[in-house]
């Protein structure tokens, strides 16, 4: 068993050394190479440190044992420090008299180079503008001037090092001719094959991108695309020193790492989540909605604010705690979907396609477990490029599938609608001879409505009357062409014996004919009442009888008021009686008083029902009172009142109570305007929602009164108007 082991290891390492040097041309040098990077020796220092610092100090460098690739980091930890790195080399024989070249596979974070005192080159920058040399490898030419060819060459390094510092254990020193495109292939393999990587991930997002806009319902294209978009931004850290704008330092190296490294990083992983979920078709719980979107703003709120490198590096271990925890939420949701037997077969689709991901994290693992020394490129990126394609596929497919689909469903519809086309050119024939008759019996409705319009509007008393005593005026406009309110005078001999204002539930035609039924009852009974002296309560519950009676199965009811007139002979008084059938209160102003009453009964009885609904017990309010002269008696129905404007605020009692106190000694018809106007300019030309009737009954002097001319042609003028309509 522990032969097979060893034979399995060995044969493992050997694969993964192949792929390794196939893949990335690792930086192995070559046999004639000059090593340097296994000598190294180093000492902490100053910012402010030279030359001259260097040469008092050399008993105090020591060796660096340490060959991984974040050496530096594990002595001096994440922290700023300066420190120099010092390396003797003598040039073999045939490296003489030729210039040569200095190749570092990695040395992070900025440093500075010195060949035999002679300063040679930099790469990155030091604070308080820190460029870091991010993933470039490092290339520094010795000319041959500067060269001891007998002797011992010193090389001496000033390192700004924070955060995961190390310089590579396989630097190495070849002539120029060989050296540089040593450099040239190991900087490829470390930086300038992310350029190719980006261009890939930027155009896919624009790809999906324009067809998400065609195609909204596919919801796993945005999140694809917007996935390209942040990797894109990812990936731009990689390559970043190839790019002129970050080497000459024109974006801050914390800005450049904020919006390149971190952010787009934990909005990777979140939009990973959303994809997925796209993917399968399902919907996330509310609850794990909610825990990510606050995980990824914990993570990008103190990214986006942070002041300095040193707190981006002191946060990462947290940052990267709630990466998992996003990462654990998108595994659950992987393996419910993988349990449930209608998504299984997205979930496994989607499994496959992180397989070349998940094979990078591996092979990134073990290549630096069996070789720590090494400087690899990151196998993970490029199984996330491996993850991309294999969705560009999966999502090619379902889309071409959908494609196919929705083509044979057209060319299946354009059958059916052929057929239904000549069902239709039938149907129209049918269709055209129906909408004639329809247009017709619509024209002759239109016509039978404005009749019952205007014979109703005959059927109503002048709205301006003046009797003994009494100057009455009324507003009366109803919602629809008809109306459910109507009112009545009665009266003898220019005396006023009564007056009425009713308001029938409902609108339109069948509240118009409950009008006209109810009118002749009303005044059938009342004139009996009157002349037997009957209280006006009584005659109220009388009508209620006789309409119940009368209307059959007619669902609408009505409220209304009732007013019985008795004059007192040789007197400017009037005394009144008011029955209330469930309607809003009427409002008395007294001049003597010059204050507004609502009249509520003082008959000391409860009151209870209104007129025409069957098997409800019914008690009317009677108000008993004295009209004096110059006192105004107000009726109207709640069409007024509750008349609303576009902010849905109510005209109201009050108003219409302040208006007539402001204008008592205008005549009725003038008062009926004011409130009106004042109703319509509040309402705003909003439409009514109600009919609107309202009874201004002012007490005048008995001795003022002027009969009016009778208008014996108001029949002849009826005829004449329905004439016109039919015509």
């Amino acid at each position: 068993m522990k032969k097979r082991s060893g034979t399995f290891k060995n044969t493992s390492i050997f694969f993964l050394s192949l792929l390794m040097i196939l893949l990335c041309s690792c930086s192995r040098s070559k046999p004639e190479s000059i090593i340097i990077g296994n000598d190294f020796y180093y000492w902490e220092s100053t910012a402010e440190s030279n030359i001259g610092d260097v040469m008092k100090n050399l008993q105090n460098f020591k060796k660096l044992e340490d060959k991984t690739e974040h050496n530096l980091m594990k002595i001096f930890g994440k922290d700023r420090h300066y420190i120099w790195l010092k390396a003797d080399f003598k040039i073999p024989p045939q490296f003489k008299n030729q210039p040569l070249g200095l190749v570092i596979p990695h040395l992070r974070f900025a440093e500075q180079l010195w060949c035999n005192n002679t300063f040679i080159s930099q790469y990155g920058s030091f604070p308080p503008h820190e460029q870091s040399t991010l993933f470039k490898a490092h290339f520094f030419s010795f000319p041959v001037d500067i060269l001891n060819q007998e002797g011992t060459n010193t090389v001496l390094i000033k390192v700004f090092i924070q955060g995961d510092s190390g310089i590579s254990s396989h630097a190495f020193i070849l002539p120029t001719r060989f050296a540089y495109p040593a450099f040239e292939r190991i900087n490829f393999n470390h930086a300038k094959i992310y350029m190719l990587l980006f261009g890939i991930m930027f155009f896919t997002f624009i790809l999906y991108l324009a067809l998400y806009s065609n195609l909204k319902a596919f919801k796993e294209f945005r999140e694809f695309a917007l996935l390209n978009l942040f990797t894109s931004f990812f990936l731009f850290y990689f390559f970043a020193t190839e790019i002129p704008f970050y080497t000459t330092g024109l974006i801050p190296h914390l800005q450049f790492a904020k919006f390149t490294l971190c952010i787009p990083g934990y909005v990777i992983i979140y939009l990973s989540t959303l994809f997925a979920v796209d993917y399968y078709g399902t919907k996330t719980p509310k609850l794990l909605e909610i825990l990510r979107i606050s995980i990824l703003t914990v993570q990008v709120l103190p990214t986006l604010f942070a002041v300095s490198y040193d707190f981006l590096i002191k946060v990462s271990p947290f940052m990267m705690s709630l990466a998992a925890l996003q990462v654990a939420g998108g595994i659950y949701e992987l393996f419910v979907n993988l349990y449930n037997p209608k998504t299984r077969a997205k979930a496994l689709q989607f499994l496959i396609g992180f397989l070349p991901f998940l094979s990078g994290i591996f092979v990134d693992i073990s290549v630096r477990v069996m070789d720590s020394t090494g400087s690899y490129p990151y196998f993970t990126i490029f199984g996330w490029q491996g993850t991309i394609v294999i969705f560009i596929v999966m999502l090619s497919v379902r889309f071409s599938n959908l494609y196919r689909s929705n083509e044979n469903l057209t060319n299946h519809l354009q059958e059916e609608v052929d057929v239904r086309t000549h069902d239709l050119q039938n149907a129209n024939t049918t269709l055209s001879v129906l909408n004639e008759r329809l247009e017709k019996d619509k024209k002759h409705s239109e016509i039978d409505l404005e009749m019952a319009a205007l014979v109703q509007k005959n059927f109503f008393p002048n709205p301006d009357k003046h009797f003994k005593g009494w100057e009455i005026s009324v507003c009366y406009s109803p919602q629809s062409k008809v109306s459910g309110d109507f009112y009545d005078y009665y009266s003898y001999n220019d005396i006023l014996n009564g007056l009425s204002l009713f308001d029938v539930s409902g609108h339109g035609l069948s509240a118009s004919l409950v009008t006209m039924l109810s009118k002749n009852i009303i005044s059938r009974v009342f004139q009996t009442g009157f002349r037997r002296k009957e209280p006006v309560n009584k005659i109220l519950t009388k009508i209620n009888n006789m309409i119940l009676s009368e209307k059959g199965d007619i669902e609408n009811y009505m409220t209304g008021i009732l007013c019985r007139f008795d004059e007192a002979a040789g007197s400017n008084k009037c005394k009144v009686e008011l029955g209330n059938a469930g309607h809003p209160y009427p409002l008395k102003y007294s001049a003597e008083d010059n204050e507004i009453y609502e009249l509520k009964g003082n008959d000391g009885k409860k009151h209870y029902g209104a007129i025409g609904m069957k098997g409800i017990t019914v008690s009317f309010a009677q108000s008993d009172f004295v009209m004096n002269k110059n006192d105004i008696l107000v009726l109207y129905t709640d069409g007024i009142t509750e008349a609303a404007n576009i902010k849905y605020e109510q005209f109201g009692i009050d108003r219409i109570k302040h208006l007539i106190k402001q204008n008592h000694e205008k005549s009725s018809g003038e008062i009926v305007k004011i409130i009106m106007n004042a109703l319509f300019d509040f309402t705003q030309q909003k439409p009514l929602e109600d009919d609107i009737t309202i009874i201004i009954a002012k007490r005048t002097d008995l001795n003022d009164f002027v009969a009016e001319a009778e208008h014996e042609d108001d029949e002849d003028e009826l005829i004449e108007e329905l004439s016109e309509i039919q015509e």
